[in-house]
């Protein structure tokens, strides 16, 4: 890191012509400005930055305005990326610093749900749930705006965020995106805004919004609900322009893009201007696409996340993909709903009474404590990366939570999976992979999916 008494060198960040001229300690900017290994792309310090001297670039990583940066730290007290400390976003949040060692983290009580809604069910990607929810707090004026995001009008192959206001801005929201989309930068709009809001957000963003919450606390204030999506890593914005290229087509061919469109679990797949639908991939999300993009368009900062669940927001939405002995799904086109706060709790219980969506409690059900392969992925995987990273002197984020109980086949497995994931540094290489991966060629690794998982289920029958 550059000597806070030296002029902060931000050149090699997007910011032409910094170098040498900036004299703002690096102490008072986000991670992002010294490391961009370590910068989750959340959006935060965008968001809080009082005279909008920090925006986000075409990369969508942070760039600043020194002539209109006042040096009052904002940025960096709200940063989630270099350091992220559990006990104190669990002070934050639910009023004590009593860690836990569950993956999910603090819950009250677990459900599946849908919404009842016909038309957000078969549009969401979990059966509507959070649309649901966030509809009900709508119409009932609970919220004046919800922070979500879509693949945008005019670019329909990048994702934003924005504030909706009514169910048809709702819907727009629907479906997965799982690209990085800084959504914290909202927040730099709720300055001019009067109201209450609903957050929608993944963990790191979810991170952020916490620790605004002691630095702003008038603005995180106008947050009334703060709904937290699981994720197993988000992934770099050109997947969808590579995506497309795989197919021969441009950005200039499509209407929309959807991660998760069609009938459930849904598919990757772009929306032409001719009116049809071109699949990006021979399987569905679940089965394949999901798996192999994770491994070649994950962001640095994403792989060394341990935060799989949302586990400081107010309750927290995941697929319900649990299984029985049989292999079929228990609740198909479900989400699961892990409750943490009372204001979580009165939410859910509101939008039940109201007929907005209906839910089973599954509490007592130990299958739906634990998200298996976010556990590992998250859980097993991201520590250990940490631990090794930071052995080999490789820039990490400091948590204060110790590397987890692990076995040496744990050990072995996070290595290969890291190898995978080398291979977004060759953009050429990792293009020409995914172009397979998409292709008819790789139909027989969809099979010989299929046909592992099957053995797994037949196992357990026994």
């Amino acid at each position: 890191m550059a000597n806070a008494q030296e002029p902060f060198p931000l050149t090699a960040y997007g910011a032409s012509g910094l170098l040498a001229r900036m004299a703002i300690s690096p102490d008072h900017l986000s991670i992002a400005f010294t490391d961009k290994t370590l910068c989750t792309r959340c959006g935060t310090c965008a968001g809080v930055c009082p005279t909008g001297a920090i925006t986000m670039g075409d990369d969508l990583y942070p760039v600043i305005d020194e002539d209109a940066c006042i040096d009052c730290g904002l940025c960096t007290k709200t940063c989630p990326g270099g350091t992220v400390e559990y006990k104190h976003l669990t002070q934050i949040t639910f009023g004590h610093d009593h860690d836990t060692d569950s993956f999910d983290g603090h819950v009250r009580e677990t459900f599946v749900g849908k919404s009842t809604d016909p038309e957000i069910q078969a549009r969401g990607a979990g059966g509507g749930i959070i649309t649901g929810l966030l509809a009900d707090l709508l119409e009932h004026k609970v919220v004046d705006g919800c922070i979500v995001t879509r693949m945008k009008p005019d670019q329909p192959w990048r994702g934003e965020a924005f504030i909706a206001r009514t169910r048809t801005e709702l819907l727009q929201s629907q479906g997965s995106r799982y690209m990085i989309i800084p959504v914290n930068e909202v927040f730099a709009l709720l300055r001019r805004e009067q109201g209450r809001f609903a957050l929608a957000a993944l963990p790191c963003q979810m991170h952020g919004y916490r620790l605004m919450q002691e630095a702003c606390p008038e603005l995180a204030g106008k947050i009334h609900l703060a709904i937290g999506l699981f994720c197993g890593g988000s992934l770099e914005p050109e997947v969808v322009t590579d995506l497309l290229k795989t197919k021969h087509l441009g950005r200039d061919d499509i209407n929309g893009f959807e991660f998760r469109g069609g009938e459930w679990p849904g598919k990757m797949r772009a929306l032409l201007k001719n009116d049809t639908i071109r699949d990006m991939h021979y399987s569905n999300y679940k089965d394949g696409a999901y798996n192999y993009l994770i491994s070649l368009y994950m962001p640095p900062r994403c792989q060394t996340c341990l935060d799989g669940s949302g586990e400081f927001s107010d309750l927290s939405v995941s697929d319900a993909w649990t299984r029985d002995r049989e292999g079929n799904y228990k609740f198909k086109g479900h989400s699961r709903i892990l409750v943490r706060t009372e204001r979580g709790a009165k939410a859910l219980d509101d939008a039940v009474e109201a007929g907005a969506i209906t839910t089973i409690c599954v509490s007592d059900d130990p299958s739906y404590r634990t998200h298996r392969i976010q556990t590992r992925r998250k859980g097993v995987n991201a520590p250990l990366r940490v631990a090794r990273l930071k052995k080999a002197g490789r820039a990490v984020p400091t948590y204060d939570r110790d590397t987890p109980d692990h076995t040496k086949k744990d050990v072995i497995k996070e290595r290969v999976i890291s190898g995978l994931i080398g291979l977004s540094r060759f953009p050429r290489l990792r293009f020409l992979v995914i172009k397979f991966l998409t292709s008819s060629a790789a139909i027989p690794l969809i099979k010989l999916r299929l046909v592992l998982k099957k053995r797994k289920y037949q196992k357990l029958k026994r």
